[in-house]
């Protein structure tokens, strides 16, 4: 059975982004935790992984595209012995853009009367925006912001050594 491919939500509050490139084309072989496309938000560019081994059967969003919703499929990859993408795959509908009275309501807390009070009580002192950044700036994707921190943390301290799941990789 195809497995979708959908757009992922890089952050709790994320509606949609750019697909800046696929890493990928139709045909091609991957194995679960490639890399196979690059999704960009006002705030970063993201690395998306393939879920799954198989080959790329379509790719629907092309590169570049802007205001890609959150859960809308963006290609399908076909699994080992499958020559056509199925039918679910060519007919569902990404959850973004099913009507709003089949999403499930949020549960609602129980909050206490006080609550409120409580944080009217509290003087909050205004928030001052950060200055703008003027210095030289390097584009990096996020795994490259990692484990260059990750380095520098280890070269500080010498009792510092972090291994990670993709060691044997």
């Amino acid at each position: 059975m195809s497995i979708e491919i959908k757009m992922p939500a890089l952050s709790p509050t994320m509606s949609e982004g750019r697909l800046s490139r696929w890493l990928v084309s139709a045909g091609d072989n991957v194995a679960s935790g490639d890399v196979i496309a690059e999704i960009e938000t006002d705030k970063a560019t993201m690395e998306v992984e393939a879920i799954d081994e198989g080959i790329v059967g379509r790719i629907d969003v092309a590169e570049g595209t802007d205001h890609v919703a959150v859960g809308t499929v963006i290609a399908v990859l076909l699994e080992e012995g499958e020559t056509e993408i199925s039918e679910t795959a060519q007919t569902s509908q990404p959850a973004a853009m099913q009507p709003e009275a089949e999403m499930p309501s949020p549960p609602v807390a129980d909050t206490p009367a006080s609550v409120p009070a409580q944080i009217a009580s509290v003087s909050a002192a205004p928030i001052e925006a950060e200055p703008e950044w003027t210095g030289s700036t390097t584009t990096m994707t996020v795994r490259e912001a990692l484990r260059d921190a990750m380095a520098e943390e280890m070269r500080k301290d010498e009792r510092v050594f972090v291994m990670g799941e993709e060691v044997a990789e």
